[in-house]
């Protein structure tokens, strides 16, 4: 069984439940310098006509979300297919049709990661735990056209992304940052860390990973490692992460925020602060080797640790 296990597969577990199943899709356009995200799954407390859910959000748009009744839902496991009504959702067609929005988007040169060591190593084992995460595609490329009323978007080999979560709601604190560099795909960084409830106890986990120079660091297996953060003003987070080998600073400008709704005991019902556009500046050391990026990030900043 524990062989054979793989967090990255869509389970479709419609009737459990106080339970949730999302996937997380971002997709970075150089053309309009902004992010495209629309965020799908299931709650199973929701009521039956807001069972399924897409939401949605494009350059200098408020986000829309779209709902599904519980008996127009259907999910294949083996092909990764989520079918809401006329919508669907897979890891490599994206069609969505509402009143106000049309997608058809192409995802193309996926990098699908299966193992269950993928963010949350041996963790994935821990059962019960309130939330768990998992990276289905770090660098995919993303085609097609959106249509929202009188305003098209044409996508042309955009950089992707696509991560998931399940289980019972999100932690009540944690951070959460994906950053691109827009001149260059094989520059990013995955980093989040969350106070974990289980059975009572409390505990502080990170998964995340950084990309550069054709070079993976899994912040999950580097010695030693330590994690401070601060909020030196309001519109600024910088993070610290050191190890035994290696020194990353990060600084977080927010600027515009949007609001995202997310699962609380099976409910999609929390209100979740998300900043779609950050300014993030890394400082990178190893081996007193200093090396200077800039990127475009996604952050959440939720709760206290």
């Amino acid at each position: 069984m524990l062989g054979i296990y793989k967090p990255t597969t869509l389970q479709g577990n419609l009737d459990r439940d106080k339970y949730f199943e999302g996937w997380f899709q971002k997709i970075y356009s150089k053309e309009y310098n902004a992010s495209i995200l629309i965020i799908y799954g299931y709650a199973t407390r929701n009521t039956e006509d807001r069972f399924g859910f897409i939401q949605i959000l494009l350059p200098q748009k408020a986000p829309e979300i779209i709902y599904c009744n519980r008996n127009e839902i259907v999910c294949d496991p083996d092909g990764h297919i989520v079918q809401m009504g006329e919508n669907l959702l897979t890891t490599e067609i994206i069609l969505i049709n509402s009143n106000d929005i049309n997608v058809r988007l192409k995802l193309t040169n996926n990098k699908v990661i299966r193992t269950f060591k993928n963010s949350m190593g041996y963790h994935y084992f821990v059962p019960n735990l309130p939330c768990y995460h998992s990276v289905l595609n770090t660098a995919h490329q993303v085609s097609g056209e959106i249509q929202q009323k009188d305003v098209r978007y044409i996508l042309n080999n955009e950089m992707g992304y696509l991560e998931k979560n399940w289980g019972t709601s999100f932690p009540k604190s944690y951070i959460w940052l994906h950053a691109v560099d827009p001149h260059d795909s094989k520059v990013s960084m995955l980093f989040s860390i969350a106070e974990i409830k289980w059975f009572g106890i409390k505990f502080i986990k990170h998964v995340g990973h950084f990309h550069f120079d054709d070079k993976q660091i899994d912040l999950r297996s580097l010695k030693n490692f330590a994690v401070s953060h601060q909020m030196p003003s309001k519109d600024t987070y910088q993070i610290l992460m050191r190890s035994k080998t290696i020194q990353i600073e990060i600084s977080i400008v927010f600027g515009d925020n949007i609001l995202f709704k997310g699962p609380q005991g099976g409910v999609l019902s929390s209100d979740i602060i998300h900043f779609p556009d950050a300014d993030v500046q890394i400082r990178f050391t190893e081996n007193n080797k200093i090396r200077k990026f800039h990127l475009v990030g996604n952050f959440e900043n939720i709760g206290n640790f």
